[in-house]
């Protein structure tokens, strides 16, 4: 059994928040906002661009790969709920209608850091997996709105 199946991907992110906000606040006092900020950004953004690499390598680097990952992985062990609106070969639209992500970071009263540590991956991510596909979001749970529309398209 490997580690991606022994435990859900939300109780993974969970763990890293844990480790994570202490280690950002501390870079924070010492660094300030700014540079801690662009650290954090690049960091995520590099393991998230891996991550998306593994993904593709696991569920296939195509539209239904990609519901794969947003079913399997994300959703898995409760992690959120997905409501599928469309998909076909060049695109996958679906909307995140509860987020147990955002939920764990607003009950520690970090939404912002949520939305830093794990939203703004996606995009990254997306990279990763198949730089032929692109992300459109327009709002996300942990920013306030109702759901986190998710549109991917194949590139023009």
């Amino acid at each position: 059994m490997t580690d991606e199946i022994a435990i859900s991907h939300l109780q993974r992110r969970k763990i890293e928040g844990r480790v994570l906000i202490p280690f950002i606040d501390a870079c924070r006092e010492k660094f300030g906002e700014g540079p801690t900020r662009e650290l954090v950004v690049a960091a995520i953004r590099s393991h998230a661009t891996a991550d998306g690499a593994h993904w593709a390598g696991m569920f296939g680097a195509d539209i239904e790969g990609l519901r794969r990952v947003a079913e399997e992985l994300w959703a898995g062990g409760g992690g959120m709920d997905v409501e599928v609106i469309d998909q076909s070969a060049d695109r996958l639209d679906f909307n995140v209608t509860r987020c147990r992500y955002a939920e764990f970071y607003k009950e520690l009263g970090l939404a912002e850091l949520g939305s830093l540590i794990h939203c703004s991956r996606d995009h990254a991510m997306v990279e990763g997996f198949n730089d032929g596909l692109e992300l459109a979001r327009s709002q996300t749970i942990m920013a306030g709105a109702s759901c986190c529309d998710f549109r991917f398209r194949r590139k023009a």
